[in-house]
């Protein structure tokens, strides 16, 4: 009984570490202006507006919940596209995503543990385009969405 409890154990924190995937996803602006983002470069022309940067700090309290809204979206939604837009920009490249995550054990910890809160942060950084003539958004390149533009 005892080496199925410690197999089951290590199982567990095995699994534990096992990386999550974040997703974020660009909603269309009120107004029908768009902005894309893109981990990459573009291949057509633009005009570099400047760097961008938006964080956003909290806490984790018992391990899992996240009064502060410390995750991707958030930031993208209420950071990084109000930034872009005020700055007159078509999208975001060389988008660059850090967000702190922790496995599984320690999350448990620290739901035992519930008066310590963890310290979460997530960072959006990238370059502010406005695309030129002629130019399309990463994804809408070979698209008949482009074409009809």
């Amino acid at each position: 009984m005892g080496r199925r409890l410690v197999l089951l154990l290590g199982v567990v924190v095995a699994l534990g570490g096992c990386t999550t995937v974040d997703v974020a996803r660009v909603p269309d602006a009120p107004q029908g202006r768009g902005v894309f983002v893109s981990t990459s470069d573009l291949p057509g022309p633009y005009k570099s507006l400047g760097v961008v940067q938006a964080t956003r700090r909290g806490v984790l309290l018992f391990g899992a919940v996240d009064p502060a809204g410390t995750d991707l979206q958030a930031d993208l939604d209420d950071q990084l596209l109000p930034q872009v837009r005020m700055m007159g920009g078509d999208g975001v490249i060389n988008a660059r995503f850090q967000q702190t995550q922790y496995t599984l054990p320690t999350r448990l910890l620290f739901a035992i543990l519930f008066f310590i809160p963890l310290p979460s942060e997530v960072t959006i950084t990238g370059e502010v385009v406005k695309l030129e003539a002629g130019a399309q958004p990463p994804g809408l390149a070979g698209s008949a969405a482009a074409q009809a533009r």
